[in-house]
C-alpha cells in the first residue's frame, strides 16, 4: 500500500484528516502550475489515476518495488529512475500520455518512501535528494520488519510490527502519529520533481498538464514543377502570418511543413518560426507527371503530427490520387477539430500545358469537389484562383487565421 490512494479510501477507514494519495499529488501539481491557469484539470486527473492505480492494479499493488516495501530500497530508488527516465523520454517525443501515466507512477513511490522507510523515524525534516538525483548524498536508511497494519497479512508474523504511516489510524498505521510529518515531507519530494522536470525538459513540460495542447500552423504543399507561384506566394503568407501571431497575447505553436507530389512527406516541423521560415526556402517546384496527386495522404500526415485545433492550409493545382482516403481524413479532421483551407489554383486552360502532364485526358471540372467537401465539414475555406492573381488573393491564408477559435 502506501499513503492511501483516494478519498474514498478516508471513508472506509473512518479516518478523514489523513493524506492521501490524490490529495498529496494534486496539491503538488497545483502549487508548481499555478501560471498555467486553467484548463489542466483533465491531464492532473491522468496522473492523479496514474498515481492512484499504483495501489488498485493487480500487476502493482503487491509489487514490493513500487512501493518501498520488504527491505527493497535499493530496488525501489532503481525503478524511481527508471520511471523518470521514461518521463523525460517521452516529453521530448511529445508522447504526454505516456508521460502523465509514468509521472503518476514515479509520484506514487516517491511519495511511499516518506511513508514506509524509516526516514522520518530517523529526524530528518527534508526530503531525501539522492532518490532522484544520483550526485546528492547517499544515507543509510535502516530496514523495517514489516509493513504493519491491519492490512498487512504480515503484521503478525515474526518479526511482527510495522512502521508505516500511510493514514492517521492506528488501526491501519503502528507509526500513525509521524502521519502528519511523513506526508508532508511526500507533498516537496513530489513539487520538488515536478521543478526538476520543467529545469530539464523546457517550459514544454507543462504541457503535460495543458487541455489543449497550443495549435500548430501546418503548411501541405505540392511541389510539382507547376507549383512555382503558389510556392512563393505560401512562403509570403507564412511569414506574414508569423509575424502577426507574434504580437498576439497567445504565444504560437509549432510550425509544420507536408509537401507532397507522388511521393508525400516527411513532415518537417519547427518551434522557432525563423528556423521554419528558412527551411521554407529550400522547398522547390521540380517535375510533373500525371495529374492526380497524393493530397489526401499529405493531409492525413499532417493531422497525424499536428496537434488539435490546427489551421492547416493545402496549396494544390491537382485533384486527389488518393481519393479513397477521403472519410478517414474527413473523420481525423473532426476528431482532432482542425481547420483545412484549400487555395487551389488553375488556368482557363486548367495549366495541362505548364504542368506537363504526362496524361493527355481533358480533366474533370469537378475535380476539386472533395476538397470542396473537406474544407466545409473542417470549417475552413475552399479558394480558388489562377496563378496570376495568386499572391493577393493567398491573403485569405492569413485572414482566415486571423479570427479566434
Amino acid at each position: 500500500m502506501g499513503f492511501f490512494p483516494n478519498f474514498w479510501s478516508k471513508v472506509l477507514i473512518l479516518s478523514f484528516d489523513s493524506y492521501t494519495h490524490q490529495y498529496i499529488t494534486e496539491q503538488a501539481i497545483i502549487k508548481v502550475s499555478l501560471e498555467l491557469g486553467r484548463g489542466f484539470w483533465r491531464a492532473v486527473r491522468d496522473v492523479v489515476n496514474s498515481n492512484a492505480n499504483m495501489d488498485l492494479k493487480s500487476a502493482t499493488k503487491y509489487n514490493p518495488v513500487y512501493h518501498f516495501d520488504s527491505e527493497r530500497i535499493d530496488d525501489s530508488i532503481a525503478k524511481l529512475r527508471e520511471f523518470w527516465t521514461r518521463i523525460i523520454l517521452s516529453v521530448r517525443a511529445k508522447e504526454y500520455a505516456s508521460a502523465r501515466h509514468s509521472l503518476g507512477q514515479l509520484s506514487h513511490a516517491l511519495q511511499d518512501f516518506y511513508s514506509h522507510s524509516n526516514w522520518v523515524e530517523m529526524g530528518k525534516k527534508s526530503i531525501y535528494l539522492h532518490l532522484l538525483q544520483p550526485d546528492e548524498p547517499a544515507f543509510p536508511v535502516a530496514k523495517k520488519c514489516s509493513h504493519g497494519g491491519f492490512l498487512d497479512k504480515s503484521s503478525l508474523l515474526s518479526a511482527t510490527g510495522g512502521i508505516n504511516k500511510d493514514t492517521s489510524s492506528l488501526i491501519f498505521s503502528p507509526h500513525h502519529y509521524l502521519h502528519v510529518e511523513a506526508a508532508g515531507l511526500a507533498a516537496i519530494a513530489t513539487q520538488t520533481a515536478l521543478r526538476d522536470l520543467k529545469d530539464t525538459v523546457g517550459h514544454k513540460a507543462f504541457l503535460l498538464f495543458s487541455v489543449r495542447q497550443a495549435p500548430a500552423l501546418v503548411f501541405v504543399m505540392d511541389t510539382t514543377g507547376s507549383m512555382f507561384e503558389e510556392i512563393t506566394a505560401a512562403r509570403l503568407r507564412a511569414h506574414s502570418i508569423i509575424q502577426s501571431r507574434a504580437s498576439r497575447a497567445e504565444q504560437p505553436g509549432t510550425f509544420l511543413l507536408v509537401p507532397f507530389h507522388d511521393p508525400f512527406g516527411p513532415v518537417y516541423e519547427a518551434e522557432d518560426p525563423n528556423q521554419f521560415l528558412e527551411h521554407m526556402e529550400t522547398l522547390m517546384a521540380l517535375g510533373g507527371g500525371d495529374e492526380p496527386e497524393m493530397c489526401f495522404s499529405a493531409i492525413q500526415l499532417a493531422l497525424t503530427h499536428s496537434p488539435p485545433e490546427s489551421e492547416i492550409f493545402v496549396f494544390t493545382d491537382a485533384s486527389p490520387k488518393d481519393a479513397y482516403l477521403f472519410d478517414a481524413v474527413k473523420a481525423l479532421a473532426l476528431e482532432k477539430r482542425s481547420k483545412i483551407t484549400f487555395l487551389l489554383t488553375e488556368e482557363q486552360t486548367q495549366k495541362s500545358s505548364r504542368r506537363k502532364r504526362s496524361s493527355k485526358k481533358p480533366l474533370s471540372p469537378n475535380r476539386f469537389s472533395l476538397y470542396s467537401s473537406l474544407s466545409l465539414v473542417s470549417g475552413g475555406m475552399a479558394v480558388f484562383t489562377t496563378n496570376s492573381d495568386i499572391h493577393k488573393v493567398s491573403t485569405i491564408v492569413e485572414d482566415n487565421t486571423a479570427v479566434d477559435k
